[in-house]
């Protein structure tokens, strides 16, 4: 019989509340978990940045982009908000919309994965129709018509 471990399961120094109260030992924060932003986490503390890198060599140098910063991110149809990344498989953009989309739209060449970063809509497709809010993950199928209805003012 396996003894699984208790939550929350405290090691070492820590802190008594995630994200504040950083021990003088550690000072830089790293969330792990299994579901992304949601659901059970580790928390670790390390003395390091454990991402301060001094050097990198290759094509995949990591980077991070502020999205804060893109204003022509309102638009109506998502094939016309801006592209942050690309390459031959994938495209990945940055959408707000806060009203109704005009029609249906549908992608021929490939599937849409949408995560809605805030607020909530309705998604209208040939499925159907599906509730969507924040956290959520949609995967529409390539050929699939669909539109957005936000129910919230602002979608992204």
């Amino acid at each position: 019989m396996r003894k699984w471990p208790t939550f929350p399961h405290r090691e070492g120094t820590y802190s008594k509340q995630a994200h504040a109260d950083f021990p003088e030992e550690a000072i830089y924060e790293r969330e792990a978990g299994r579901e992304g932003f949601f659901g059970p986490a580790s928390h670790f503390h390390h003395q390091h940045a454990p991402t301060g890198w001094s050097e990198w060599e290759g094509e995949l140098k990591p980077r991070a982009f502020n999205l804060n910063h893109i204003e022509s991110a309102h638009q109506q149809i998502p094939w016309t908000a801006p592209t942050v990344l690309e390459n031959r498989e994938c495209k990945v953009r940055i959408w707000k919309i806060a009203e109704n989309m005009p029609g249906l739209v549908r992608n021929g060449d490939g599937d849409e994965l949408l995560f809605i970063h805030q607020g909530s809509a309705d998604l209208y497709c040939d499925y159907g129709h599906l509730s969507v809010e924040e956290g959520d993950y949609v995967l529409i199928p390539r050929s699939t018509n669909w539109r957005l209805e936000p129910k919230r003012r602002c979608l992204s």
